[in-house]
C-alpha cells in the first residue's frame, strides 16, 4: 500500500510538473483539459499495472529501468532490522490509527463537498427563475458576481431585471455550461475525497479551473467583436467575489494569466510534438511506476542498429520569398502623420491575387520567420452565434438615450424597431461605449446596439463559414513576445 501511494504521489506530480512548466503557457486548451483529467486517472491506475517483457523489450527500456533503480532503490539492509521490531499486534494498530485519519478527512471533505452542492441547490430552490435564451437564471437578490454551475447561471436580481450584466460576461457563463465545465469540478472534488493525501491534487484543482476560464475566454474572443474591451471588463471584475468555493470566481493573478493567454498563439507542429512528447512520457512512465518482470529465456537478438542520417530540409522559407511577403505587406499598408504628430498606419486588405500568395508565404514561414513580420495572415474567426432578444429586452432597445442602433451594420434610428419584432432578428451584440467615445458622438447613448435580421444572419454565416482565408493583421504573436522582454 505504501508503494502504492509513492507511485501515485510521484507519478502525478511529474506530470503535473511537465503541464505547469510547458503545456499551461501553450494555447491548446482541450488538450490540456483533457491532459488533467487523464493525468489523474493515470497516476492512480499505473502503480496498478503488471506486464511481462522479453529480453529483447527489456533491452529497449534497460535505461529506465536503471535509472528508477537508482532513483528508488530498495533499501532491505534498512528495512528489514526495523520491520524485525514491530510486532503483529503493533502492525494492526498502525493500520487502523491509519486507515482512522485517513476516514476521518475523506468524511470531511465529502461533507465540506455536500455542504457546496446543497447552498448552490438552496439558491436554485428558494430564488426566481428564469430561461432566457438558451441559459437558465437563477436570480439572487444578494449583490454577487455573475457565476454558473450545472446548467444555471447566478444573477443579481437587480442586475439582470435592468439589463446591467454585460453580455460579454453571460456568453462567458454559457461557455462554462456548454463545455460542462462543472463536471469536470464535480470530478475533482470526488477525487480529493477519495486521495486527498496526494498534495498535488490541490494544485491540480487550481490548474483544472484556471483552464476552464481559458476555455471560456477563448469562447468569448470568438465571439465578439473587441478584446481589448472585453479585456477591461474583466479587469474591472477582479475585486469581486461571490463565496461559493465550487464556482468560477475573479482573482488578480488569475485574470492576469487570462489575459495574457488571451493573445497567446501556438503553431500547429508545436501542438503535434507536445502531443507526441506526452505520449511517450505517459509510456516511459508505465515502465517507471507499474510491476515489470521479464521472462528468462532470451529470445535471438533480431535488432539491428539503425542507421543514422542526417536531415537536409531547410525550414521556412528563402530571403527571396521574405522580400516577396514584405513588398505586398507594404502595398497595403498607409502611413502618415497626425495633427499631433504621433506617425498613424491603417492596414487595407489586399487584393484576392495578393492575400493568396501572402497566405501561401508565411503559412510556409518558420516560427521565428513569422514573427519576424509587422503584420501577419491570420486565420479565420468562428461566425456570431444565433441570439433573438426577448420581447421586454426589444422594447429596451426603442430607447434613443440607452442605444445606438444598427440593423444589419446600418446605423438606424430606434424608431426604426417598430418596423420589426424581436423574433425577426437572429444575432444581437451590445457593447458599452466609455467615456471617450461618448464624448466623440455627444454623449447621446450608452450602448452601441448591432442587430442581424434572420435572412441577413443565415447570410452572414454561411458566408463566413464558406470563408477559409487568411487575413491580413496585425502580429499578436510578435508584440506579445516583444512586451515579454521589454518586462525583463
Amino acid at each position: 500500500m505504501i508503494l502504492y501511494v509513492f507511485k501515485f504521489a510521484a507519478c502525478s506530480a511529474l506530470l503535473l510538473l511537465l503541464y505547469g512548466v510547458v503545456l499551461e503557457k501553450e494555447k491548446m486548451l482541450k488538450f490540456n483539459r483533457f491532459y488533467l483529467i487523464f493525468s489523474l486517472v493515470f497516476s492512480a491506475l499505473v502503480p496498478l499495472f503488471s506486464f511481462e517483457l522479453t529480453m529483447s523489450d527489456a533491452e529497449r527500456i534497460a535505461t529506465v529501468i536503471e535509472r528508477t533503480q537508482n532513483v528508488y532503490p530498495v533499501r532491505e539492509e534498512i528495512a528489514a532490522p526495523v520491520a524485525a521490531t514491530i510486532t503483529a499486534q503493533e502492525k494492526i494498530e498502525i493500520n487502523h490509527l491509519i486507515w482512522g485519519i485517513y476516514g476521518l478527512v475523506s468524511l470531511g471533505l465529502l461533507f465540506r463537498f455536500s455542504k457546496n452542492i446543497g447552498l448552490l441547490w438552496h439558491q436554485i430552490r428558494s430564488n426566481n427563475k428564469v430561461k432566457k435564451e438558451q441559459l437558465h437564471f437563477v436570480l439572487v437578490p444578494q449583490l454577487t458576481v455573475t457565476y454558473s454551475f450545472g446548467r444555471y447561471v447566478f444573477v443579481n436580481q437587480d442586475d439582470f431585471e435592468k439589463n446591467k450584466i454585460e453580455p460579454e460576461i453571460l456568453l462567458h457563463e454559457q461557455a462554462h455550461i456548454q463545455q460542462r465545465h462543472s463536471w469536470d469540478v464535480v470530478f475533482m472534488e470526488v477525487f480529493l475525497v477519495v486521495a486527498w493525501w496526494n498534495p498535488v491534487l490541490w494544485i491540480y484543482r487550481k490548474a483544472m479551473r484556471l483552464n476552464h476560464e481559458f476555455l471560456a475566454d477563448d469562447w468569448v474572443i470568438h465571439q465578439i467583436q473587441s478584446v481589448s474591451s472585453y479585456q477591461y471588463l474583466l479587469l474591472n471584475k477582479v475585486c469581486q467575489s461571490n463565496g461559493i468555493v465550487l464556482t468560477s470566481s475573479f482573482n488578480y493573478l488569475i485574470t492576469k494569466k487570462r489575459l495574457k493567454m488571451m493573445h497567446k498563439i501556438t503553431s500547429l507542429p508545436k501542438k503535434y510534438a507536445l502531443q507526441g512528447a506526452v505520449a511517450l512520457l505517459c509510456t516511459s512512465l508505465i515502465a517507471v511506476f507499474g510491476e515489470v518482470s521479464f521472462a528468462q529465456q532470451t529470445p535471438p537478438n533480431t535488432l539491428k542498429s539503425p542507421k543514422s542520417a542526417a536531415s537536409a530540409t531547410e525550414e521556412g522559407v528563402s530571403a527571396e520569398l521574405i522580400k516577396e511577403y514584405q513588398q505586398l505587406m507594404n502595398k497595403h499598408i498607409k502611413k502618415g502623420i497626425g495633427k499631433d504628430g504621433r506617425e498613424w498606419s491603417t492596414i487595407h486588405q489586399p487584393t484576392e491575387t495578393d492575400r493568396a500568395r501572402m497566405e501561401v508565404i508565411f503559412r510556409a514561414m518558420s516560427k521565428e520567420q513569422q514573427l519576424e513580420q509587422e503584420l501577419a495572415m491570420n486565420p479565420p474567426l468562428k461566425p456570431f452565434p444565433r441570439i433573438t432578444p426577448t420581447e421586454k429586452e426589444f422594447e429596451s432597445y426603442k430607447n434613443p438615450q440607452v442605444y445606438g442602433v444598427w440593423i444589419d451594420n446600418k446605423k438606424v434610428p430606434n424608431s426604426a424597431l417598430n418596423n420589426y419584432k424581436a423574433s425577426d432578428f437572429s444575432q444581437v451584440f451590445i457593447s458599452k461605449l466609455y467615456k471617450n467615445a461618448q464624448a466623440t458622438i455627444g454623449y447621446k447613448y450608452k450602448y452601441q446596439l448591432d442587430l442581424m435580421t434572420t435572412a441577413h444572419y443565415e447570410k452572414h454565416r454561411a458566408e463566413w463559414l464558406a470563408d477559409k482565408r487568411y487575413r491580413l493583421g496585425p502580429n499578436f504573436e510578435k508584440f506579445r513576445k516583444e512586451n515579454e522582454a521589454k518586462k525583463k
